[in-house]
């Protein structure tokens, strides 16, 4: 990794003090509600019975993710017509290109480069070994493998089938080449360090860094999508479309990877001799896997029907 890149991880981590230092202030506040709502009959038995409480997650989840990729396709027709939403694109980024400065430039380019390949892949490897080792099974492994490829495969033929020009260079501030329409980085960052709070939320009960993972993959998501229009090579509504698109696909991996421990399709699991990983537990994997598969090629799907219609 360059220095650069090191730089990028170090402002990575101060986001995560951040987020851990708001999960901590928010504990009292979330601890009142928490007493003042109490427990219903529908949350009490919704922990006497899983299945139940596993069929509402993927029924929550299926419908979280529906209604996002209704809200990409709205995106996308306004970014098509020109129409809209589109109309604020261009003169968003010359306000901006009209109001840099070489040292916020200096930053924020470090901001980006968090949302870049190389640092996103090395703490997506590092979680998901972490992760496999520590349960002893590849499941981690394959999950981080969906998410990342599947993300990027679905960006790079969204960007191809759209083909929309990047903005003017002579209002960015750095070189990017490729289409603009949806921002690689943005989505690429909500759904790797989405999937990195997952991976920690199976390996932990504390409830604090549970929270601190998701919301310092929230505050990252945001920054990275944010320095992609303050540079000029991206349009807001590229960014928009980023972070729908990303959360898309991670609620669907999160309810691919749920699918075989459900009532709906129940896939039984042998478990690993102590001190080896999980080798021969396949059939979960397979059925997430293809699970997954089968939903990127039904977002893509409605996608391309939305684009050529």
């Amino acid at each position: 990794m360059s220095t650069t890149t090191f730089i990028s991880f170090a402002i990575a981590l101060i986001a995560v003090a951040v987020a851990f230092g708001l999960v901590i202030c928010a504990r009292p506040a979330v601890r009142r509600l928490r007493a003042r709502v109490g427990r219903g009959r529908l949350s009490l038995w919704l922990d006497e019975n899983p299945t139940a409480q596993g069929l509402l997650v993927l029924l929550v989840g299926s419908a979280t993710a529906f209604a996002l990729i209704l809200v990409f396709i709205e995106i996308l027709d306004e970014v098509l017509d020109n129409d809209d939403l589109t109309v604020v694109d261009r003169p968003i980024i010359e306000w901006i290109a009209d109001r840099r400065t070489a040292g916020v430039d200096t930053v924020v380019v470090l901001v980006t480069d968090i949302g870049g390949k190389v640092l996103l892949a090395s703490v997506l490897a590092i979680a998901a070994s972490a992760v496999a080792l520590r349960l002893r099974s590849w499941r981690p492994v394959v999950l981080a493998a969906i998410a990342g490829g599947g993300g990027a495969l679905l960006v790079a033929g969204i960007k191809v089938l759209i083909g929309r020009d990047r903005p003017d260079p002579l209002h960015r501030a750095v070189f990017e080449s490729g289409f603009s329409f949806p921002s690689g980085h943005t989505a690429s960052t909500l759904v790797i360090l989405g999937t990195v709070a997952l991976l920690i939320s199976m390996v932990t009960a504390s409830g604090t860094l549970r929270a601190t993972a998701w919301m310092a993959a929230g505050i990252l998501a945001v920054a990275v999508g944010l320095s992609r229009v303050y540079l000029g090579v991206h349009y807001p509504s590229d960014v928009l479309a980023g972070w729908v698109l990303g959360a898309c696909w991670l609620v669907t991996v999160a309810i691919a990877a749920r699918l075989p421990e459900t009532a709906i399709l129940p896939v039984a699991r042998r478990l690993p001799a102590p001190g080896r990983v999980a080798g021969t537990a396949l059939r979960p994997v397979v059925a997430s896997t293809l699970a997954a598969l089968s939903a990127l090629a039904a977002i893509f799907g409605a996608v391309s029907i939305a684009a050529i219609t």
